[in-house]
C-alpha cells in the first residue's frame, strides 16, 4: 500500500512538474464573423448547448419555431456543402450536416422536411436499403 502511495504522490509531482514547464500558447482562433443565424429573426432557445437531459448531455441548441408550427424555411448559416443526410425515427430525426471552408460543420437536426429533391433522394435510398433510417453521405 505503502507503494501506491508513493507512486501516485511520484505522479502527481511528475505532472505538476511538466505541466508547469508548458509553453504558453494562445488561444484558439475561433471564427467570428464567418457564420449567420438560420433563421430571420431574433432567436428563442427551446433547449441549450450542454444542458442535462435524461439519460444525456444536449449537444446543440433547440432554436424555437418562429409561431410555433413547423414548416418555417431555413437557410445554411454560412457557404458549404452536404456531407451528411441522416434520417432516423428517434433522436435527431431528419437531420442535414453542411461541412464549411472553415473546417467547422454545423448539424441541422429536427426538420420537418426537406426540399422536394431531397425527399425524393432520400425516398430512394430508404426504398434502396429497405428501411427507414438512413445515413447518407453524399
Amino acid at each position: 500500500m505503502h507503494v501506491i502511495k508513493w507512486a501516485i504522490a511520484h505522479f502527481l509531482l511528475f505532472l505538476s512538474v511538466n505541466t508547469a514547464v508548458l509553453p504558453e500558447t494562445d488561444p484558439p482562433n475561433y471564427p467570428t464573423d464567418d457564420f449567420i443565424l438560420p433563421v430571420d429573426r431574433e432567436i428563442k432557445l427551446s433547449g441549450t448547448f450542454g444542458e442535462l437531459r435524461s439519460n444525456h448531455f444536449h449537444a446543440g441548441i433547440d432554436i424555437k419555431s418562429a409561431n410555433g408550427t413547423a414548416g418555417e424555411p431555413l437557410h445554411a448559416a454560412a457557404d458549404g456543402y452536404v456531407s451528411r443526410i441522416k434520417m432516423q425515427a428517434f433522436s435527431y430525426g431528419r437531420a442535414l450536416y453542411i461541412d464549411h471552408p472553415n473546417g467547422y460543420t454545423t448539424v441541422y437536426a429536427h426538420l420537418d422536411a426537406f426540399n422536394d429533391e431531397l425527399e425524393a433522394y432520400i425516398r430512394k435510398k430508404q426504398y434502396q436499403h429497405q428501411r427507414f433510417d438512413v445515413d447518407l453521405y453524399p
